[in-house]
Formats: C-alpha cells, sequence, structure tokens
C-alpha cells in the first residue's frame, strides 16, 4: 500500500539509523503501537537494522553503505527532533485555540520546512546505494511528493492544517477512526504482510499503486463527510489532489 508503505519507509528511516538503546530512549514504542492500525506489523529495533543492512547488501551496495545509511538515519532523526518538540508543538496547539492563534504557532513551524525538505534530501541521497534501480525512480517520485505534502500543509504559513484544527478536523478523525482504518484496509492489505515484517518492502509507484491510492482518498472523504463540519472533507480532499500533482500519479484523477 503506497500509504502504508511510505508510513513504513518513514518509520524505518528514523529508527534504523540508531542504535537500539538509542531508539528505546527517544522513542516510546509502544506509544507508536497505539497510535497504528492493530494489524498493522511493526517490526523490533533489531529487525529494522537487520532488514536494513539485507537491503543494502541486496542491492549490491559498497561495503561501508550501511553503515552510512545508519549514521545518515541517525542524523536525519537528530533534524526532525530539532526542529520539533511534539509534546511542545500539542500544548502550543492547545493554548492557541481559545485565542484564534493557531495561525501564529503553524507560521512558527512552516518556517523551518525549508531545514527539514534538506535533512530529507541529505537523508535520501544516503540511503540512494542500498535501493534497486525502481526505487530510485521511487525516491525521487516521493521527495516531491513530501515537499508538495509540506507546502500544501503550510500554504500561507499554515493557515490550512489551522482552519483544519479550527473546524475540529482532529475531532472528526476521531470520530470517523475506525471507518478511516478500515478504507486503509480494503484499499491496500495486500501490500503488507498479515504477520510481521521479514524484509523492507519495494517502494515502487505504479498504476496499480495510482489506481488504490484514488480509492484511498474517495473512501476517506466519503467517510470524513459524515462529520457535521464540511471543512475536513474538503481540506484533505484537497490535500490528496495536491500531493497527487507533483507524483506518478498525476494522470490519474481522483473523484
Amino acid at each position: 500500500m503506497l500509504g502504508v508503505k511510505v508510513s513504513c519507509l518513514l518509520l524505518l528511516a528514523m529508527i534504523a539509523g540508531t542504535t537500539v538503546a538509542d531508539v528505546s530512549n527517544a522513542i516510546d514504542v509502544d506509544a507508536i503501537r497505539e497510535r497504528l492500525p492493530a494489524n498493522l506489523p511493526l517490526p523490533s529495533m533489531e529487525e529494522v537494522e537487520r532488514m536494513l543492512r539485507d537491503k543494502c547488501n541486496t542491492a549490491g551496495a559498497p561495503a561501508d553503505a550501511y553503515d552510512n545509511a545508519k549514521d545518515a538515519a541517525k542524523t536525519f532523526f537528530e533534524c526532525g527532533q530539532s526542529l520539533i518538540d511534539i509534546g511542545q508543538f500539542q500544548q502550543e496547539v492547545e493554548a492557541a485555540k481559545p485565542t484564534g492563534d493557531l495561525d501564529t504557532v503553524f507560521n512558527k513551524y512552516c518556517r523551518k520546512r525549508s531545514t527539514l525538505i534538506e535533512c530529507v534530501n541529505t537523508f535520501a541521497n544516503a540511503v540512494d546505494p542500498c535501493l534497486e534501480a525502481e526505487e530510485k525512480v521511487f525516491k525521487t517520485s516521493g521527495l516531491d511528493i513530501f515537499k508538495n505534502l509540506l507546502n500544501f500543509v503550510c500554504h500561507k504559513d499554515g493557515d490550512q492544517i489551522a482552519l483544519f484544527i479550527a473546524e475540529k478536523g482532529p475531532e472528526c478523525f476521531q470520530e470517523q477512526k475506525n471507518d478511516l482504518i478500515a478504507c486503509v484496509n480494503e484499499t491496500f492489505s495486500g501490500y503488507v504482510p498479515e504477520t510481521s515484517l521479514t524484509t523492507i518492502p519495494r517502494l515502487v509507484i505504479g498504476p496499480k499503486q495510482c489506481e488504490d491510492f484514488t480509492k484511498l482518498q474517495n473512501c476517506m472523504v466519503r467517510e470524513l463527510e459524515q462529520c457535521d463540519e464540511s471543512t475536513p472533507a474538503n481540506l484533505v480532499e484537497s490535500l490528496f489532489r495536491y500531493v497527487r500533482k507533483g507524483s506518478p500519479c498525476a494522470n490519474n484523477a481522483g473523484r
């Protein structure tokens, strides 16, 4: 599944670059599990390191490619931590809601997006030797998708995400959580194993993935339209369309 593959890639990227002890100290794995669908396998830290090493070896990467990728992932993880403290961010959002100053909070963080993009580019270049030829094409598309996502979220320094929160977007997602998870499972269940990951999935985007991306969009928007406010569904649909514009799925129109 495209969405799950991207999520797994980001998760693997963050945790593969640190030692097991570092990750245990930096990431609350139990908290991550609670936020994921119950049937989505989350490998242990040891398994992640093994899968990354195997992927580099399978791709015929140079001997130092694994260590370089691991070091780069650690740097990427540290970059993310330096740009945003999730706990502090949540506190700032909650404090800004009553006063209508959400745009000020997102303005602050959106001004850091060029630094984040630079960190992502650096990491992507470091893992390039461990990717197969088709995956290197995906890497380029994936970077474009990531930049489009940031540009959408940070349009006018975060106006849209501020509107999403002000119009009860998070509450809408919580109300429809089970149906949204069902959308993901129905659309992409065949892309991940039912038990546990043994290898890092091949990261490619083809016609089938684009078709499933459109199905996911339609399903999620349909479920979000059940909420009292129409803004969350409208913004999510706009997000899907904006992200698609810069992807290999640009000619596969949604809705």
